[in-house]
């Protein structure tokens, strides 16, 4: 392949592992733990790579994958409303407002592999292949393109999406093997095919490293307050293990990958200490700023809810009874979605009297605006001024029952994140919580609580500060990246293959990690926005795939 002007631009491949954390790696890698890391981390460049606010699965691996924030690209969460309703779907691919680097390389003539990235199910037509990830609802799923791709994957493989198990105390050992089964398939379906099939841009992401610091962070923190010293003995260094699998499959890549080819190591946030979550709906409820509805039935069910019959209580219970796996396997996915529905507090919420609610988790807040919303009642300008003001000192004012400390960082207006240009689906406010402890569950009347204790199924949470490492031929070696964004990644990899960069990105190209001769001889050019490729239209989830992508998201805790 080469470039319109005859030069022969490469190849890249990007390894992606999510919820990767130079806090971890650096000191492995330093005491010989991560030979792989630790060579390209001497060989190549490397540094800290800021995810965006907020620093969720969705919206950084879409930002990395448009070179745009999630103001720009539309997907801010995990789920979104449904038109014209405060109910909440699922995002899929098909929300996408901009064009990705798959379409970008498609219609350059560049031949693309992409393999588990977050949100790109459906998958769409692309030149060359696509294994959708997170947010496929079941395997049974057209997760492929071409269409032919799925039964190769599943008969050479036996290839999984993603672990569908919940971890719960006492189930370490079938979690764990749930996990690093998945991700053996994925690695040997990814060995395959980058050897054969043709490519000039390939991209894996590998979700282990999150999923598994999520359930074992407290086994490996000592200070973290659920840390379990009898269980630390035993699974204190799973997550370091699973790193090591992980050094060991980037080794294994790497011995595949033709002289050419530049290698890109990412994660979409980092991983840290999670010790407790919010129920910000119930702090709203408290304000004043979260009604229900007074009819008998609203106000029986939040009285058995005020009595501890919530959900997050019954859900606990039934997984005592070993109930849960049973229920699952006698209510079809569409009659548990109803039940779930019905039992939340959400439909009992009385909108035209809530001025503002929490959304999505991790601190999201809507202002329920006359205009915007179907039943809005706050009122633009100085009513929306104040009511802004007044929820910013009540969030400060929220305190860790421990140590007395505040727990959040800073609230900010989507403005202040986004600039003016933003879709205007994005909340209002984004609450920053200090050092990244801290996280609001989302939902409304999923627990009584809040606070919740210290964490002990969820004891780790997501950072703003995620990793990047380049390694190649055109690489600077030993060199330290400052100020890297995840929206940098994607014009960066447009320079090195060749490729113009449409102007309303928001990353620029990382021209430090490239060595002075190289970049001398290559301008950056740039090209006027693009055009979506593939989509028409949403996708719409049926009530059954929709239950079953909601029910994964529960599992790994992203949601109530």
């Amino acid at each position: 392949m080469t470039s319109d002007d005859g030069r022969v631009p490469g190849r890249v491949f990007v390894v992606g592992l999510d919820g990767a954390s130079f806090d971890l790696i650096a000191p492995w890698a330093a005491e010989g733990k991560l030979p792989t890391l630790a060579r390209l981390m001497a060989e190549g460049s490397h540094g800290v790579l800021r995810s965006v606010i907020p620093p969720l699965t969705i919206p950084a691996w879409t930002s990395f994958l448009t070179g745009k924030t999630p103001g720009k690209h539309g997907l801010f969460s995990f789920l979104t409303h449904k038109p014209n309703s405060y109910d909440m779907t699922p995002f899929n691919a098909s929300y996408l407002k901009s064009e990705d680097l798959g379409s970008i390389l498609s219609r350059r003539g560049r031949k693309v592999g992409l393999i588990n990235i977050p949100c790109t199910y459906p998958p769409k037509p692309l030149n060359g292949f696509v294994v959708t990830g997170l947010e496929t609802p079941t395997r049974n799923s057209q997760f492929t393109h071409p269409v032919q791709l799925r039964q190769e994957l599943i008969e050479r493989f036996d290839y999984e999406v993603e672990r569908t198990q919940k971890y719960s105390h006492g189930n370490e050992e079938t979690f764990l093997k749930a996990v690093e089964d998945v991700e053996q398939k994925r690695l040997e379906a990814v060995l395959a095919l980058m050897t054969e099939h043709d490519w000039s841009f390939f991209m894996v992401v590998f979700r282990g490293t999150d999923i598994l610091s999520h359930a074992f962070w407290r086994f490996m923190d000592t200070g973290h307050p659920a840390h379990d010293s009898a269980l630390a003995a035993r699974y204190g260094d799973t997550i370091l293990c699973h790193y090591q699998k992980m050094d060991d499959a980037i080794a294994q890549i790497m011995a595949r990958l033709p002289e050419d080819a530049t290698l890109l190591l990412m994660s979409d946030h980092g991983s840290g200490q999670m010790r407790r979550y919010l129920f910000l709906d119930n702090y709203f409820a408290q304000l004043g700023l979260l009604k229900l509805r007074t009819d008998i039935g609203s106000s029986f069910k939040y009285r058995l809810f005020q009595l501890g019959l919530t959900p997050k209580n019954v859900i606990a219970l039934a997984n005592k009874l070993g109930l849960r796996n049973l229920l699952r396997r006698l209510l079809p996915p569409s009659a548990r979605l109803a039940v779930g529905q019905r039992f939340m507090l959400h439909r009992n919420v009385d909108w035209a009297r809530t001025r503002a609610y929490p959304a999505f988790g991790l601190g999201q807040i809507y202002i329920n605006l006359a205009g915007r919303q179907p039943l809005g009642p706050v009122q633009p300008g100085a009513e929306y001024e104040e009511l802004v003001a007044y929820i910013t000192d009540k969030i400060h004012e929220l305190r860790d029952p421990d140590t007395g400390r505040p727990i959040a960082q800073r609230v900010w207006r989507r403005e202040e994140i986004y600039g003016p240009d933003h879709v205007d689906e994005v909340p209002d406010l984004y609450v920053e919580w200090v050092n990244d402890e801290y996280a609001d569950l989302g939902g409304i009347g999923y627990s009584g609580e809040i606070m919740s204790e210290a964490n002990r199924e969820m004891s780790g949470g997501h950072t703003m500060r995620g990793i990047f490492l380049a390694w190649g031929p055109h690489i600077k070696p030993g060199h330290t990246v400052e100020g890297a964004c995840i929206v940098d990644v994607a014009p960066s990899i447009l320079y090195l293959l060749d490729v113009p960069v449409p102007t309303d990105m928001d990353g620029v190209v990382l021209k430090e990690i490239f060595e002075d001769a190289f970049r001398h001889s290559r301008a950056i050019e740039f090209e006027e926005k693009g055009s979506r490729l593939g989509q028409e239209g949403e996708y719409v989830f049926s009530d059954d795939e929709q239950e079953a992508v909601e029910e994964r998201l529960r599992n790994l805790g992203y949601i109530a």
